[in-house]
């Protein structure tokens, strides 16, 4: 699995599930699966309880946040929907609260360059008036608004409020952020016929194995990164293949 290079920004989420489920990392990691994930998606959960579980690991580039998992550490607070489905914030529990404020101080020291959010900023700023309001959300995840909470209590929060767009794939609107590049790659290699599992921004071994497998095939060096070569070879043959 591939690990982050750098953690510049921090992202708070609620697991969407009901109240009163209570069955850990393993619970949400079989959800993810059944999903068709190879991974539980957060790097970390909080308990109702309060007790945090690392999920899928520390450094690994989690699956929680399109767009930016590359760059971000995805910590999670089970619970945040109602018994009808609805986001409330207040099935939330005061000890998760306490846990994500520790947490939180915990991984800005572990991670000095880290800057926090929550799911929902990350939205896109449908009007351009530079502020992300709550009708432009993508979801409501984690139900609260964590850069100012997290600004109250002294933490160092990510001034990204109006920066994101949306970004056109072959004709699937995804959020703009540093993995975009690499997707859209990675959808190039499909075009080629190279199997590689989610196409998720993320260069880890099945990513890999594809480009050494079309670089053998193109008489490139078998680097297995999107090197200048390789990304000139993909783009000379199936860019121009799509504008045919």
């Amino acid at each position: 699995m591939a690990n982050r290079k750098r953690t510049p920004l921090g992202v708070v989420h609620v697991t969407a599930t009901p109240p009163g489920w209570d069955k850990g990392v393993a619970g949400i990691r079989a959800i993810h699966k059944a999903q068709g994930w190879s991974d539980i998606g957060y790097n970390e959960i909080i308990n109702p309880d309060g007790r945090s579980e690392i999920g899928r690991g520390k450094m690994a580039i989690g699956a929680h946040v399109a767009g930016f998992n590359s760059i971000s550490y995805g910590l999670a607070m089970v619970g945040g929907v109602d018994a009808a489905g609805r986001p409330d914030v207040n099935t939330l529990k005061d000890a998760q609260f306490a846990t994500l404020e520790r947490r939180m101080r915990e991984l800005s020291v572990e991670f000095p360059d880290i800057k926090w959010c929550g799911h929902r900023d990350l939205s896109p700023d449908k009007n351009g008036n530079g502020v992300i309001e709550p009708f432009e959300h993508i979801k409501a995840c984690p139900c609260f608004d964590v850069i100012p909470w997290a600004a109250a209590k002294g933490l160092p929060v990510a001034d990204i409020k109006g920066t994101w767009k949306p970004v056109v794939i072959e004709n699937e609107p995804v959020l703009e952020g540093p993995d975009i590049r690499t997707a859209y790659l990675q959808r190039l290699l499909v075009r080629a016929g190279y199997a590689l599992g989610p196409i998720d921004g993320i260069v880890g071994r099945k990513t890999r194995s594809a480009i050494r497998a079309f670089q053998l095939a193109s008489n490139l060096p078998e680097s297995g990164d999107f090197d200048a070569s390789t990304v000139s070879k993909l783009r000379l043959l199936f860019e121009a293949k799509a504008a045919a």
